[in-house]
Order: structure tokens, then C-alpha cells, then sequence
């Protein structure tokens, strides 16, 4: 039975990659299934496989899910949407170098570059496939903590409106500004400081 091999690698991570061989007759869950566990994520997420063309640019879609709404169900003209365990590798491939894009978390929106690079006639007895064959660089952790995540100093400025307004500093009392800028109002200028003789009497 021939083997797909796919190199899977990662929009800006550029370290990453790893090389996955899959049965032609597998389904397109089963290449998602293989993905998400080369790189450790949850898989709770939905996703979404392109067949794109040699620049990357998104075509035909199949889905973890059916997307489609009761509306759509009900017209005649509406098509199924294609569905990740329903779908073959073998019936949508028909190109030794068919590039998709698969996309996990339509909110994070990871982004996943799967090229494939061949196709073998003799598998290994020893793997259970998908297998990844092949595996370079750390892969990402799927969420980041964004309690201690540097700001720039326009997200600063946008934070400190959000809390104090946008009149923050025109809010500020005499007593404020003096705390901030280390000056007195002019209006209120301290006096000189009195100067006295030597016997202790006013000059």
C-alpha cells in the first residue's frame, strides 16, 4: 500500500518541522490526529486541512467538523461541507507535490505548512502509520501564559487610558502634580529665605 510523506512545518518557526508518512487510503483525521500529537497540543480546538496551490493560497476546505447549519441542510443548491473523517487522502491528492494548509484554533490560528514531498511503495513493518519519521525543533507551547508579556509603549499608553481615562493627567490636583514633577506651582513660589547679621539680627 503506498505511503504519503508529508513535511509539516510551522509559520514563524522556522527550526520546526517534522516529516510524517501516512497511508493514501488514511483520512485526512487521521493526518490531523498525527499532527497534533508531533507537536503535543490539546486537540480541542477546531480545525480546518486547504488544498492551496504552489503559492499557499487557500482552496478547497475539509473540515474536523460539520460546519454546516440547518438552513444550509434544508437547500438543495447548499453543498456538504467535507469532513475530515469522512475524506481520504487518495481521492482529493492527485499531485506527488500537493501542498495544503492546515489551520488549528481559528482563534490563535496556528498555521501548519504540509508538503508533500513523495510517495514510497514499501512501508515499514515496524511503524504504525501516520508515523513521523522525521522530527527537527521544539514545537511551540499552544497557549502562553500572558500574565508577565512585555508591552509596547503604545499598548502602555492604551492601558493607562482604559484605567485612568483619557483626561488622566488633566485630573490631577496641585498636590499630585507637585509629587510628579518635583515643582512647585509658579504661583505659589516659596519666599527667599531670611538673612540675618552675625549678632542674630535682620539684615
Amino acid at each position: 500500500m503506498a505511503l504519503y510523506r508529508f513535511k509539516i512545518s510551522l509559520e514563524d518557526y522556522e527550526d520546526f518541522f517534522r516529516t510524517i508518512d501516512i497511508h493514501s487510503t488514511q483520512t485526512f483525521q487521521d493526518l490531523h490526529l498525527a499532527i497534533q500529537d508531533s507537536v503535543g497540543f490539546d486537540k480541542s480546538q477546531l480545525a480546518s486541512f486547504y488544498m492551496s496551490d504552489d503559492q499557499w493560497k487557500r482552496g478547497f476546505e475539509v473540515t474536523l467538523e460539520n460546519m454546516t447549519n440547518a438552513e444550509d441542510e434544508n437547500d438543495d443548491k447548499a453543498m456538504p461541507m467535507p469532513v475530515m473523517k469522512d475524506c481520504r487522502l487518495c481521492d482529493y491528492i492527485d499531485d506527488p507535490h500537493q501542498k495544503i494548509l492546515y489551520v488549528f484554533d481559528f482563534i490563535n490560528m496556528w498555521t501548519f505548512y504540509c508538503e508533500m514531498t513523495g510517495i514510497i511503495l514499501e512501508e515499514n513493518p515496524k511503524l504504525t502509520y501516520p508515523a513521523v519519521v522525521k522530527s527537527e525543533g521544539l514545537a511551540p507551547k499552544q497557549y502562553v501564559d500572558k500574565k508577565f508579556v512585555l508591552v509596547d509603549d503604545e499598548e502602555f499608553e492604551e492601558i493607562t487610558e482604559s484605567i485612568l481615562g483619557n483626561d488622566h493627567e488633566d485630573g490631577l490636583d496641585e498636590g499630585d502634580e507637585e509629587l510628579i514633577t518635583g515643582v512647585a506651582n509658579d504661583e505659589e513660589e516659596a519666599a527667599p529665605p531670611e538673612e540675618f547679621g552675625a549678632e542674630g539680627d535682620k539684615i
